[in-house]
């Protein structure tokens, strides 16, 4: 009578998948049968089952790694993976999951694509916001292991398919984005070696420091050429310096100094002879430490931004916008109205009067650099740093009105139109059986709302941000307007502002197929229930070298509101 129905029924030893059903119908039985009494060991036994049959083939992926891949691909990616999963715990505890403990696919897209752009500023090809949010047949969406881009083998790509077939553990999701993160080492290590082969260095001697300064700025060089879409011969005459990068790519003697300082900081201060190996290091820190360094520069845009605001913080009219470009000197700012309603980052309620969101424009893929094969970098979502906080408050996915006020109140900064906003969070909670769905749709919308400058509006139409190229091959439209395109569009729209700052609510936009509004959350409200790409990218240099160097030093350090760094 002492025994525990779970070590009645499944014993020490491992459970062979096919077996579930014949275990369920057990389980049921017996509790049926003298064991009624005990009717809540039910569920966590089938959720052991389950975990036990989960892990079965998910114990596989490891071992297929290193049959198909080699032992020290293998050994990275299982170093990694623990990184990652300290990661995505607190998303894993506030996420909607069963009883097992599980994410769904579509769920596990979302805090993969968090975790990422926490981390590295990576917006995962394949897991882009607009890709994951507000789409109603997940069946549409790729599989998980499709951000692998096919360049792992068969059969790896098979164990993790296996794997996520149903729903997706920690450890299994771990071990995927550190098979990502080591198929990124690798590539930028092929460019590397293209280099080496290039300029005939030795890949099993010694080069120099300036050898291997050159080296990086190559791959950089590369990147960059990659993301601006140049032809062969174009590229080659950048890459040789005929043609000074800085055209496409201003600051570029920005981005030299940041490769110099991660040298400094790297190598050791003697050392005047390198290996291959040293220049194997010097990228793990590079893929850890570019993203949030480039953001530096998305702080400065963001600033940019802001000064151009009038009435409506985080909205500016589309003439201030293109009018800074042709008499304040903001040659940044040359989006066509096309590309800007495709990113999402146009207000258009008032039809002569559009606004642009400035952090939907600021998070666009227009503001995206370094393309890879595997993700582009672009600027971070600071209103992720508002929800990690509200996570760890609240820990739930759907949150009475009342809980979510108080944590709100308790962590977050004092929002625009406190009282009225308030009021609205007890309206949506209302429409929903009393309770916020944290990762909803009109959560999102409240929180751009409280913080237009850090949070972007939803949008609610199922159409991917695309960079610039992707636009124009689609739409054969250009991306951007010529002086004589803004000059003509503020003949067209001489209507005075507005004074007064009215963004509307979802439910009071117009159903306007000409109102594009694309959804930026992963989670539908769910009903009640009781359970040119910019090559101005600036550096912020001084600043970024400080952090880089801090970085090396407090490298294990974790602060209570920063995202988890899987490389550290």
């Amino acid at each position: 009578q002492s025994q525990t129905l779970s070590e009645l029924v499944l014993g020490p030893s491992d459970i062979c998948p096919m077996s579930f059903s014949f275990i369920a119908w057990m389980c049921i039985s017996l509790c049926g049968s003298g064991h009624a009494d005990r009717p809540g060991e039910l569920s966590a036994v089938l959720t052991e089952i389950s975990q036990r049959a989960h892990g079965k083939h998910c114990e596989d992926i490891l071992q297929t790694i290193e049959t198909k891949m080699g032992v020290e691909r293998k050994e990275w990616i299982e170093g990694q993976s623990a990184g990652f999963e300290a990661a995505l715990r607190p998303l894993f505890a506030v996420l909607p999951h069963g009883n097992t403990g599980r994410l769904s696919p579509e769920m596990a897209r979302y805090a993969l694509h968090r975790v990422f752009v926490d981390a590295r500023g990576w917006n995962v090809n394949g897991l882009e916001e607009s890709n994951l949010h507000g789409v109603r047949n997940a069946s549409t969406l790729p599989p998980l292991q499709s951000i692998l881009q096919g360049q792992v083998p068969p059969e790896v790509e098979a164990a993790f398919r296996q794997c996520f077939a149903t729903d997706v553990g920690i450890k299994d999701l771990g071990l995927l984005a550190a098979s990502l993160d080591e198929l990124v080492h690798q590539e930028v290590l092929q460019r590397a070696k293209n280099v080496f082969k290039a300029k005939k260095l030795p890949m099993f001697g010694h080069i120099d420091l300036k050898q291997m300064q050159e080296v990086l700025e190559q791959v950089m060089l590369s990147y960059i050429c990659d993301a601006a879409g140049l032809q062969e011969e174009e590229r080659e005459k950048y890459l040789s310096g005929k043609l000074d990068i800085r055209e496409k790519y201003p600051f570029w003697p920005s981005l030299q100094q940041f490769l110099h300082s991660l040298q400094v900081v790297m190598l050791p201060a003697q050392a005047t002879r390198f290996h291959f190996e040293d220049l194997a290091g010097l990228v793990k820190e590079l893929n850890q430490h570019y993203g949030r360094w480039q953001d530096g520069e998305c702080h400065v845009l963001s600033k940019e931004l802001q000064d151009l605001e009038a009435q409506c913080p985080g909205h500016i009219n589309l003439r201030q916008f293109y009018s800074s470009h042709l008499h304040q000197n903001k040659w940044q700012f040359t989006e066509s109205v096309q590309y800007l309603r495709s990113l999402g980052a146009l207000e258009e309620s008032e039809a002569k009067n559009p606004r642009l969101i400035s952090t939907n424009y600021l998070l666009g893929a227009n503001n995206c650099v370094s393309t890879s094969q595997f993700y582009s970098q672009c600027c971070v979502n600071q209103c992720d740093a508002h929800l990690r906080r509200l996570e760890k408050a609240v820990a739930q996915a759907e949150v009475p009105a009342d809980d979510l006020q108080a944590a709100i109140t308790a962590v977050l900064p004092e929002p625009e139109d406190r009282d009225g906003l308030l009021e609205k969070l007890g309206e949506i909670a209302k429409r929903h059986g009393g309770k916020v769905t944290l990762h909803g749709l009109q959560f999102a919308e409240w929180l751009h709302h409280a913080y237009p400058r850090e949070c972007p509006a939803p949008k609610f139409k199922d159409q991917p941000e695309e960079l610039v190229n992707h636009f124009e091959s689609r739409t054969h439209m250009p991306s951007t307007f010529s002086d004589a395109d803004m000059e003509a569009y503020l003949d067209s729209h001489n209507v005075a502002e507005s004074q007064k700052c009215s963004i509307p609510w979802t439910e009071e936009v117009p159903n306007d197929p000409n109102v594009p509004l694309q959804a930026r959350r992963l989670q539908e409200d769910l009903p009640p229930s009781g359970g040119s790409t910019h090559w101005w990218a600036a550096f912020a240099a001084v600043s970024a070298l400080g952090s880089l160097v801090t970085a090396r030093v407090t490298r294990n350090e974790m602060n209570a509101e920063a995202p988890t760094d899987p490389m550290a």
